[in-house]
């Protein structure tokens, strides 16, 4: 009898609590599945099953352009609720703990015994203010420009390995891994003029990129709700002790390495250092290496993926590649192999940029939602009111398939969207790009992936001729914190002797 009566009370425990949750004020006349009004299971579902990305499109295509998708957690579609959570002042801050959730926290790891925060992953707008401030003059278009020689130098060692698989004739490659590799090496060589060798043994050396993927998957996973993230942040504060993240060790190594023995390079790292130098009390050493973390463990995933979206797109509709390469026909024809295009030269070409666009927008580096939380006065967006406290936030991939904005064929890869309208509606369109977020929050490193991808697909594309080994076949693409590409088989083909 005990048992009964014990069962009884759950039951009816978890009754009461579902009914609660469900009926939250203010939330509950937003649409929705049913099981993410009452637990965050459909997140945890979505995420676990690397369809998150996929699937918040179509709850929005079922429910609307506003859909509950946790007890606490709404998403919006439109450009105009973009703007409103992103851009608006006061700012809808990153999650927190007081929100119940503390999403941001675990891309910050411990580091000499305490939380390290860099410009992504901080919830104090204040501090992120004073630290892009601080660092801002690195990441401009001009300094990516100075930065040019050492992304030439990557993507040679990139178009030598290319020789190489083809010296016999067209060779099946794997380019989502050689992508990747390409990426962190490129990253490694901006941030500290150092490659991490990736390139020159074609693997994933010291299985680093294995670790920084797991990272990257647990940390979406496991952020999908409040009670996950603080089992999480616990268990990665005792692994990082026992089993110290490689990358940040990495880091840690570079900065020391510089600080005893200065150089005068070109790179990141010593452009961070010279403001330390400059003024002790304007950057700390954890700052430091703080933001050399983030250039790479976040970088080297958004440039990869989104190197693979456009080499992917453009060996699956040839016609595409055709107008791109008899576009930069006559730059190719001023600067003789293997001479390198400069990205002043590649800047200017309107299909090349269209097809960057493109790519952007069909596949979105992001997988989740990019989580904000409503003042505490609330706020009404699009036409609901939302409670101060509650998660908001938009998804890439459903702002990316406005049709209003990018036109109906929006599941269609077509570059000509960027080139056939009017110039007030392509500003439309590229203001309503969610790829590197939006407002104060806007990715820092965007001009300095613009030019690594496009300087290494124009490169690419000049020596080499791909298409798909097999067109029937899609790739596989597995959406958590990052839409990651993976089984992407290229037949490339040498151009050139």
């Amino acid at each position: 009898m005990i048992y009964i009566t014990a069962a009884l009370i759950l039951t009816l425990s978890v009754l009461v609590y579902a009914i609660r949750t469900r009926y939250k004020s203010g939330l509950s006349r937003i649409p929705g599945p049913f099981i993410a009004s009452i637990s965050n299971l459909w997140k945890i579902s979505a995420v676990y099953h690397g369809e998150i990305h996929t699937q918040q499109v179509k709850v929005h295509e079922k429910y609307g352009p506003v859909v509950r998708i946790g007890p606490n957690d709404v998403s919006f579609a439109s450009a105009s609720a973009a703007k409103q959570i992103y851009r608006s002042r006061p700012v809808f801050a990153k999650a927190s703990p007081k929100c119940g959730s503390d999403f941001y926290k675990a891309v910050s790891p411990l580091h000499n015994g305490k939380r390290l925060f860099n410009v992504f992953s901080t919830q104090d707008d204040a501090y992120h203010a004073k630290l892009k401030r601080k660092i801002g003059t690195l990441y401009t278009k001009a300094a990516a420009l100075e930065m040019e020689p050492l992304l030439d130098s990557t993507i040679k060692v990139f178009l030598d390995k290319m020789h190489q698989l083809t010296a016999s004739g067209p060779h099946n490659v794997d380019l989502s891994l050689w992508l990747h590799l390409y990426a962190f090496d490129s990253l490694g060589d901006i941030s500290s003029s150092r490659r991490f060798g990736f390139l020159e043994n074609g693997k994933d050396v010291g299985g680093m990129i294995e670790r920084v993927d797991k990272i990257y998957h647990m940390t979406g996973l496991l952020g999908q709700a409040s009670w996950l993230q603080t089992i999480q942040l616990h268990v990665k504060d005792y692994m990082s002790r026992r089993n110290p993240n490689p990358l940040l060790s990495y880091c840690t190594d570079q900065v020391t390495a510089r600080l005893e023995k200065p150089t005068a390079n070109l790179d990141l790292l010593d452009g961070t250092l010279n403001i330390l130098r400059r003024n002790p009390t304007e950057l700390s050493v954890d700052e430091v290496v703080s933001s050399m973390y983030i250039n790479l463990i976040a970088g080297q995933h958004v440039l990869a993926i989104t190197l693979r979206a456009l080499v992917y797109y453009l060996a699956k509709y040839p016609s595409c590649l055709q107008k791109l390469r008899a576009e930069f026909a006559e730059v190719d024809a001023k600067y003789a192999l293997p001479s390198m295009i400069p990205y002043a030269e590649l800047s200017k070409l309107p299909y090349l940029e269209a097809t960057i666009y493109e790519s952007l927008r069909v596949h979105a580096n992001t997988g989740l939602m990019l989580e904000r939380v409503v003042p505490a006065e609330g706020a009404t967006i699009d036409g609901y009111f939302v409670p101060g406290g509650t998660v908001v936030g938009v998804n890439a991939w459903v702002l990316h398939r406005d049709e209003e904005v990018f036109g109906k064929d929006v599941d269609s890869f077509r570059p000509e969207r960027w080139m056939e309208p009017s110039q007030e509606k392509v500003n439309e369109m590229k203001g309503t790009m969610f790829s590197f977020g939006d407002g104060s929050r806007r990715c820092i490193g965007q001009n300095i992936a613009m030019v690594q991808m496009t300087k290494l697909l124009v490169e690419f594309l000049r020596r080499y001729d791909i298409s798909l080994k097999d067109p029937t076949k899609e790739w596989h693409v597995h959406g958590s914190w990052v839409a990651r590409q993976s089984e992407m088989d290229i037949v490339v083909t040498g151009l050139r002797p």
